[in-house]
């Protein structure tokens, strides 16, 4: 019963050792994206809502907006300043 106890407790803080050792697969960059899907999903074109798995996307001053449609990305990335809220 020692030998399963102290097993565990190895194991346990093996893990531990491995988890504040690990380095991350995936570096984050210094910018971070404001996902904006999560936080309202209306197309700022034509304020209609929008399902998050839907929706087509682009990325503008470091935020992600969303679209109902491809038509209404495409008028965003031609005139963005026009439809973002100051």
């Amino acid at each position: 019963m020692k030998k399963l106890n102290f097993a565990i407790i190895l194991i346990g803080l093996t893990s531990l050792l491995l988890k504040s050792n690990a380095t991350p697969v995936i570096n984050g960059s210094k910018t971070n994206l404001i996902d904006s899907a999560k936080k309202a999903t209306v197309d700022p074109v034509c304020k209609m809502k929008v399902r998050a798995q839907t929706a087509k996307t682009t990325v503008y001053n470091k935020i992600i907006y969303t679209f109902c449609s491809e038509s209404c990305k495409q008028k965003f990335i031609a005139e963005p300043a026009r439809y973002i809220k100051k």
